[in-house]
């Protein structure tokens, strides 16, 4: 099998970021290495659904995306808990795919799971109820009867309470929580289960399971400016590319 598959996880690109630059320079050598590349969610801080709501950065990024699919090279994407809708936007165009909640991929044979991971915690309640509100259909209708404006501030706003609140379940990383919705998938028969969300990166293998599974937490990409990648032989690897 030519090319690798890569694993993004939780780029969180603001507005004028000044990593943008980097991050692209990732995308262009991922592209002469991977053939397929899996973004696992929260690609930008904010990623609303609607062409008129795309700021500079969310442009730069879909360009060379568009310029790597235009090669030949698979993308595929996995809403996270800081995307909204963006199956219903020009991304759709840009992605092979763009899933709600969890993707299935097979590659040096492996079956793989991946997931952004936020449904992971199931005593996060009080998100699992923002998250239902969030992707309610009337909650979206009357978010865009509102003007472009008051929609962006809107949206950061939320960004910013989704960021400070619950912070009783971001002290510790929720191990017993990961690896219980983990072997919720065990019945698909996969050999590897990637997520994100929770910014730490971290192995485990699945207890209880007849045979073995891999179970990979994505590290978030700014501060540890890691990937993972697999390569025809199914052989995992993390990839760090931080300048210098």
């Amino acid at each position: 099998m030519s090319g690798r598959l890569a694993f993004v996880g939780d780029v969180h690109l603001l507005p004028d970021d000044p990593l943008l630059e980097e991050f692209l320079r990732l995308l262009e050598g991922l592209g002469q290495s991977c053939s397929r590349i899996i973004f696992t969610g929260d690609l930008f801080n904010v990623w609303l659904g609607r062409q008129e709501l795309e700021q500079p950065h969310h442009t730069a990024v879909l360009s060379k995306l568009s310029e790597l699919r235009e090669r030949g090279i698979v993308l595929r994407y996995i809403e996270g808990n800081h995307d909204f809708r963006v199956g219903s936007s020009r991304a759709a165009q840009v992605f092979d795919d763009i899933c709600d909640e969890t993707l299935a991929e097979s590659f040096g044979g492996l079956s793989i799971l991946a997931a952004h991971g936020d449904l992971a915690n199931s005593e996060d309640r009080r998100y699992r109820r923002w998250r239902r509100f969030a992707r309610y259909p009337l909650v979206w209708w009357l978010f865009n009867r509102l003007p472009r404006r008051a929609r962006l501030r809107l949206a950061e706003w939320t960004e910013r309470r989704l960021r400070s609140s619950n912070l009783e379940h971001k002290r510790e990383f929720p191990t017993e929580q990961v690896l219980a919705y983990a072997a919720s998938f065990l019945e698909g028969g996969h050999d590897l289960i990637v997520m994100g969300h929770f910014h730490e990166e971290r192995e485990f293998r699945l207890p209880g399971a007849e045979r073995p599974v891999r179970v990979v937490v994505l590290p978030e990409w700014k501060g540890s400016r890691r990937h993972l990648e697999v390569d025809g032989n199914g052989e995992l690897s993390f990839v760090d590319h931080r300048p210098g």
